[in-house]
Parts: structure tokens; C-alpha cells; sequence
């Protein structure tokens, strides 16, 4: 099982109105939570290690997961609980011991003074019913009180003359069952838990007690048979039970040696910082060792364990009040760090994901270079640091993975209208004409953009299948390229980008209106090698074609320059309008919550 669901596990059982301790099955949760615990905190030491190395000024600090105080809290509530109905079962306990010695009183006297054996056996079967309701008594006295229980009942039996005829037959039917309670007695001795022992043979004694007699003559034969396998299964207990005792007692020893050790440490008088994080490593792996030290007994294992709490929170809060008075910097520290945290609390939710991740990066390099505070205090900052940094950063990477499936899926989707675009064209579109090819561009804008490794792939592809849609037109050649200038300029204008593209767009038709100029400022220099030729003069005539041609592509430019200009305009105007719509709108809502 994970933390989590042991956790789980825990409040369920915990919370629940049928509560029942359960020794075992709370060592077993708690060492499992132990095993994850200490596994966890072995890859943070790692990927402290493989982040810091040897650095003998950085501390490593075990940084818990939520479900480690919460399984804690949970424990101390199990004992509560286990406290409770140990008191409350002890309470019980006694009072059902004094119910029954007082039905033992009980069947006493129905033995030796009822006459009337209808009526002796009606009382008998309803002491006999009580004694059942009534629940557990205190260990010490069991034994003794179910002897003396049975004994009463065996001789009851035997001194009371009832139903002549049955008794046979109900001799012998007890027989089998009390030599059957014996087989199953002996095959405890294939159980390997003891507690399933020790209940399990309870639940036996119970069971034969409530068998009624046998045969006189085979009963001291059972009997003993019975008294040689229960004796067996009792002494396997006490030897677990000692052996475990013995387990208890070097766990301890062992506990007490480490007591002893955070003491003598914590007894010392520090003059020098590396000297007390020396001394606080040492301490800290003492605790690791004490995690790994087993059970040491009821009644000592909370005792020592208080001792050796006591012995490290002394230590700790020595520790802390040296660095205190050692660093008159940490306040300062303190309040820088707080800076970034706030910093970093106000900037992650933002929108410019770029700046914000430049920022916050630039934040954490900060964090680094500002020092350590006390480590709770660290530890306590940093999380706060950590945790909007944390929700920014998976923000980004989700949104990341949303944007390119979706790029994934746009660029399916373009790929396969180019299939369909070549097909129809293939299949001729001079029925529908010009009016599909604007609507295969709607369409392949709508589509959103695809990977950007691939965006000039499909792009260029598509140009392609629109010059030969055209084409297949009988659209010329000018014609084509005002079309796709118009076309490129439509598609800037819808894109995140656009007033940006376009910019850029009108920047580089201007640089070729500059080429261009300066192009024909040579060639209409060479006009003056002309100046005594008439037009007729095929180099002069050649010349003056060449002129007027370059003439011709700075106008078509400027007239391209224009169109960008207009279309920029134009979304300026646009987003004017929707701004003041907003505003208006956001006006009428507050009147409306104002008359409201």
C-alpha cells in the first residue's frame, strides 16, 4: 500500500463506531508506514546528495509528506482509543468476574439443595445462559473461575438424574464432540501466528466447557488427553511470550544506549557553528537508528521513548538558541526570503507564462544565494517559496501538453484536407471556382496552428495545392501572386500575433521599395551615356524598358504597402470598438448591481 492508503486505512478504522484494537494489525500498518517513510526520505537524501555532494555547509533536511504527520496524529489517536477500551474492557472485566463467581455461588446451590429436577434444570440452563451473556474477566482470575465453572458443571451433571433414556446417547455424542474439541486443539500446533493461538484455544476451553458429560468410565481418560494437549499449547505461548519478552528487554538496552548518547551530546558546551551541525548530523542519525530499533516492551517502550524525546528536544533547543545569538543576520535573511515568497505568491498566477517562468527561475537563483535562516523557519519558508512555484510550473507544463495536442490534432486535420483539396482538384473545380478556394482558406485557418517544426511544411503545402486550384483556373500569373498577397495578408491578420506579423510584413516590403529605388537610381545614371541618342537606339531602348519595369514593381510594392497599412488600421479600429463595448458593457452591469 501506498502512504495514502495506509493513512486511509487507519481513519476508517479509527473512525469507525465498531473500533477494536488490533495489536498486530497495528504493528504491521505502522511498519509498512515506516518502510515508505524511510524510503522516501532515502531518495530525498540522494537527490540531496547528488545536488550538493560533500558540501559540508549544506544541512540535509528531510522534507515529510503530509501523510507523515497525519499517520502520527492517527497512532496517538489508536492508543487513545486502545487506553480507553482497555480501561473500559477491565472495568467490565471485574464486574463480570463478581457476576460469576456469584452464578458459581448459584449452581452450588441448585446442586446440593434442588430436589425437584424439573425445576433444578430449569435454573441451571438459565445460570447456565447467563454465565454466556456475561463478557470477559481480568486474565489473572480466568483460569482458576473457568475451573472451578466446569467443575461445578461436571458435577452438577453427574449428581443430577435426568432423562434416563437420552443419557446414552448423550454421553455419547458428547464424547465424539469433547474428542473432537482435542483434534482441533492438536492442530494448533500447525498455526504459526501466536495470537490466533491464544484466542483460538480460549474459544476451545469455552467450547468443552459447554459439552455436556461423558462416559464416567472414559472420562478420566478425555480428560487428561485433553488437560496433556491445552498444557502443550499454553507453554508454546509462554515460551513466545518469553522469548518475545527477551526481544523487548535488548530493544531496550539498545533504546537506553542512544537516550544515553543524545544526552551526552546535548550536555557539551558549542563555540563553533561546525562544530553544533556536526553535533546535529550525529543527533539526527541517532534518531534514524532509534527508528529502526524495535518494540521495547509495555510500560517501557512510551517511558523511553518520552526519555528520548526529552534528550533531543533539550539538544535541539539548545542548538536554537546558539544560532540565534550566533547570526544577527537572520532576520535580515528572514525578510529578504519573505520578499521572494511574496514576490513569487503575486507573479505565479500570471498570464505572460515566459516572464513569468524567467522571474520566477531568477527567484529561485535568488533563494539560493540569500543564505539559510533556522531550519524549521527554512524549511517552513520554503515550502510556502516552493508551493507557488510548484502550481505555476504544473500549470505550465499542463497548458504546454494541452497546446500541442491540440497542434497534434490540427495538424491530422490539415493533413488530411490537403488530401481532400488535391482530390477535388484532381477532380476538377471550375464548377465552383474562385469561391472554393476562399473557402478551403477559412477552413484551413480555422484549424488553429500545428507543431511549429512543422508549420512551414504544411504551409508551403498548402500554398502549393492553392496555385494549382488556381491554375487549374486559368488564373495568370499577376493575378496569382496578388491573390496570395492577399491571401498571406488575410492570414496574418487572424493570427495571435497579428498586428506584430503585419508590422513586419510592411517592414520588409519597405526594404524592397528601398532595394528597388536604389536599383533604379543606377540604371536611370546610365541614362546620361544616352543623351545624344534618339529612342531609337535598341541599348537606350532596352534601357528604358528596364527603367520603366522596375518602376512598375515599386509601385505594386507601395501598393502592397498600402493594403498592409489599411489592414492595420483597420484592426486597430476594431479593437478600439470591442474596448469600448467592454467598457460600456461593464458600465451597464454596475448600474444594474447599483439599482439592485
Amino acid at each position: 500500500m501506498s502512504k495514502e492508503e495506509i493513512v486511509n486505512e487507519l481513519q476508517t478504522w479509527l473512525t469507525g463506531e465498531d473500533f477494536v484494537p488490533n495489536k498486530e494489525r497495528i504493528e504491521n500498518l505502522t511498519k509498512e508506514f515506516n518502510a515508505l517513510r524511510d524510503a522516501t526520505e532515502h531518495a530525498q537524501q540522494e537527490a540531496f546528495t547528488a545536488e550538493h555532494g560533500e558540501e559540508k555547509e549544506v544541512e540535509f533536511d528531510y522534507h515529510p509528506d503530509p501523510e507523515d504527520a497525519r499517520c502520527k496524529e492517527l497512532l496517538g489517536i489508536y492508543h487513545e482509543r486502545r487506553k480507553v477500551v482497555d480501561k473500559e474492557r477491565a472495568e467490565a472485566a471485574k464486574q463480570n468476574l463478581t457476576e460469576k463467581k456469584e452464578l458459581l455461588v448459584q449452581i452450588n446451590d441448585v446442586i446440593k439443595d434442588e430436589e425437584n429436577i424439573a425445576k433444578a434444570y430449569k435454573r441451571f440452563n438459565a445460570i447456565k445462559q447467563k454465565w454466556n451473556e456475561i463478557g470477559h474477566v481480568p486474565n489473572a482470575e480466568r483460569r482458576e473461575l473457568q475451573g472451578e465453572y466446569s467443575r461445578l458443571i461436571e458435577l452438577f451433571y453427574y449428581n443430577i438424574n435426568i432423562y434416563r433414556e437420552l443419557q446414552i446417547n448423550d454421553l455419547k455424542k458428547n464424547q465424539e464432540l469433547k474428542m473432537n474439541v482435542i483434534g482441533e486443539i492438536k492442530l494448533l500446533e500447525n498455526e504459526k501466528s501466536i495470537n490466533q493461538v491464544d484466542f483460538l484455544i480460549h474459544q476451545y476451553l469455552h467450547e468443552w466447557d459447554e459439552i455436556g458429560p461423558t462416559f464416567r468410565e472414559e472420562w478420566e481418560k478425555i480428560r487428561e488427553e485433553f488437560k496433556t494437549e491445552v498444557g502443550k499449547v499454553f507453554e508454546r505461548i509462554r515460551e513466545h511470550r518469553q522469548e518475545v519478552k527477551q526481544e523487548h528487554n535488548v530493544h531496550f538496552e539498545h533504546k537506553q544506549n542512544l537516550v544515553d548518547k543524545v544526552e551526552e551530546i546535548a550536555g557539551k558546551e558549542y563555540t563553533d557553528v561546525r562544530d553544533l551541525q556536526a553535533a546535529t548530523r550525529e543527533v539526527i542519525n541517532t534518531q534514524k537508528e532509534w527508528k529502526k530499533v524495535g518494540y521495547a516492551g509495555r510500560g517501557k517502550n512510551d517511558k523511553i521513548w518520552k526519555a528520548f524525546r526529552t534528550a533531543c528536544d533539550g539538544y535541539f533547543s539548545k542548538r536554537d538558541a546558539f544560532m540565534k545569538s550566533q547570526s544577527a543576520d537572520f532576520e535580515n535573511t528572514k525578510s529578504e526570503k519573505q520578499a521572494l515568497v511574496d514576490r513569487a505568491k503575486e507573479i505565479h498566477e500570471g498570464e505572460d507564462v515566459i516572464a513569468v517562468a524567467n522571474e520566477l527561475k531568477g527567484l529561485q537563483r535568488k533563494w539560493k544565494d540569500v543564505g539559510k535562516l533556522l531550519p524549521h523557519e527554512e524549511y517552513k519558508m520554503f515550502k510556502e517559496f516552493r508551493r507557488y512555484c510548484d502550481a505555476f510550473f504544473n500549470r505550465k507544463k499542463r497548458e504546454g501538453e494541452q497546446a500541442l495536442k491540440a497542434s497534434k490534432e490540427a495538424l491530422q486535420a490539415k493533413e488530411n484536407f490537403l488530401m481532400e483539396v488535391s482530390r477535388q482538384i484532381e477532380k476538377s473545380i471550375e464548377k465552383e471556382g474562385e469561391k472554393i478556394i476562399d473557402t478551403w482558406r477559412d477552413e484551413w485557418n480555422a484549424m488553429g496552428e500545428v507543431p511549429f517544426k512543422m508549420k512551414q511544411k504544411v504551409d508551403h503545402a498548402f500554398e502549393n495545392a492553392i496555385i494549382r486550384a488556381y491554375k487549374s483556373l486559368g488564373i495568370s500569373q499577376s493575378e496569382l501572386e496578388e491573390k496570395r498577397f492577399k491571401s498571406k495578408i488575410e492570414k496574418l491578420s487572424t493570427s495571435n500575433e497579428g498586428d506584430d506579423e503585419l508590422k513586419h510584413e510592411r517592414a520588409q516590403i519597405n526594404q524592397h521599395i528601398r532595394d528597388k529605388q536604389t536599383a533604379l537610381a543606377q540604371e536611370e545614371s546610365k541614362l546620361d551615356f544616352f543623351k545624344y541618342s534618339d529612342d531609337s537606339n535598341p541599348l537606350k531602348k532596352d534601357l528604358l524598358q528596364r527603367i520603366e519595369a522596375a518602376q512598375a514593381e515599386i509601385d505594386a510594392l507601395r501598393e502592397k504597402k498600402k493594403k498592409v497599412d489599411l489592414t492595420i488600421k483597420g484592426m486597430h479600429k476594431q479593437a478600439a470598438e470591442q474596448e469600448r463595448a467592454d467598457s460600456e458593457s461593464m458600465e451597464e452591469e454596475a448600474d444594474q448591481q447599483g439599482e439592485a
